[in-house]
């Protein structure tokens, strides 16, 4: 048997490499677990979780199989060989193929992504067909090109975002980095560059950089945040709670200020009171009560959006108690607001549920008690 031809020595290397393997594959699967997490019909942009699951998976598996061809060797494994290369050079292309959408053309040339997922489709046709051949070799610049465009991206995707979500492509572009150092370690090891025991060092040294880029990578995807649209934040404006019952006022709060002012050194920001000429509308309506009457006399219908000249107000209404209604008034409509709007009135339910059950007692209170929210607020818009 095979197996029993192999050196003790190259059987510990190949159970080592099983580390970063068993990684791999785990933080392909949590990749895609997280995007199903997380889904969202609006939030196509989550679509780049799949994207790391594919890359993370192809390359794994790739990787793995060239591994063996080296241990085992022999024509036998010679399938092995050509599917370590397809897999490995699918990766890009697996990548390119999930974020190839419109929300993404903020950032790319979508014609030209889909020419360089086409040339990369190249040299894994060849290296099925023809195995490592020269014809092979001549493709590879191919899968070159989509390699440096997806580095490109994440650099460009880095410089879009913000908050939370940016410092977590920062770790993961860092832990890809990490990984991708150790593929000069792998090349002198597959050509024999070095002897004993110089070789099994420059080895280990690899798949050590390896294992700690994944453990990177796997970090950034913990509880990863849903991926709003790009300058999503620009477009708010307000947001309002109020009861139906007397028109009165529960909650407001300045987004735009917020937002202007989250990063800003601490004795620029300005105090963004609950000024009773901000507790009105812009853009053509009166104040709370309009909209309210707008919404008594719809005859049961709910009114969800109410379109202004220059804005447009978006509207929630509450489950328990059902008397409290959420209004957020908005520049314009982006897909990502309509999931930051759910999540607030949500939060905002399930910490206040018996205090809005009980407003007449807490009157007196009711700005100090829902004025704790903006600290929430400001942590999803920090995300």
């Amino acid at each position: 048997m095979i197996l029993l031809e192999i050196n003790p020595v190259l059987e510990f290397q190949f159970l080592f490499y099983l580390i970063p393997v068993t990684i791999g594959v785990q933080l392909s699967f949590y990749f895609i677990y997280q995007y199903f997490k997380i889904q969202d019909i609006n939030l196509k942009l989550n679509r780049i979780l799949l994207s790391f699951g594919i890359l993370s998976f192809l390359l794994v598996f790739g990787a793995l199989f060239l591994n063996v061809q080296r241990l085992f060797g022999g024509s036998e494994t010679d399938i092995f060989y050509r599917l370590g290369w397809a897999f490995a050079l699918a990766s890009p292309v697996g990548f390119l193929s999930f974020i190839a959408i419109e929300e993404f053309s903020a950032i790319m040339n979508l014609k030209f992504v889909r020419i360089v997922m086409g040339l990369g489709l190249i040299p894994i046709i060849f290296v099925i067909i023809f195995g490592v051949s020269p014809i092979f070799i001549g493709s590879l610049p191919f899968s070159v090109i989509s390699v440096y465009y997806i580095i490109g991206f994440q650099i460009k995707l880095i410089r879009r975002t913000m908050g939370n979500i940016k410092n977590r492509f920062i770790q993961f572009f860092a832990g890809e980095l990490l990984s991708l150092a150790s593929l000069p370690f792998a090349v002198m090891v597959g050509l024999g560059v070095f002897q004993s025991p110089v070789k099994e060092i420059i080895y280990y040294c690899g798949v050590g950089l390896l294992t700690t880029g994944f453990l990177i990578i796997f970090i950034s995807a913990y509880d990863f945040p849903p991926f709003y649209e790009f300058e999503w934040k620009d477009a708010l404006l307000k947001f309002f709670v109020f009861n139906q019952n007397d028109y009165s006022l529960i909650y407001y709060c300045n987004l735009e200020e917020i937002s202007k002012l989250l990063d800003a050194p601490l004795e620029l920001r300005i105090e963004y009171s609950k000024t009773s000429g901000d507790r009105i509308f812009s853009g053509g309506i009166s104040g709370i009560e309009t909209v309210v009457n707008i919404i008594t006399d719809s005859k049961g219908e709910k009114i969800n959006r109410i379109q202004q000249e220059d804005s447009l107000i978006l509207l929630e209404y509450g489950t328990d108690p059902s008397f409290v209604t959420y209004a957020l008034l908005i520049k314009k409509d982006m897909k990502s607001i309509y999931h930051f709007f759910k999540s607030l009135k949500r939060v905002f339910e399930v910490l206040f549920k018996e205090v809005l059950l009980n407003l007449d007692d807490v009157k007196e209170n009711k700005d100090l008690i829902f004025g704790s929210f903006d600290s929430i607020i400001k942590d999803f818009l920090r995300k």
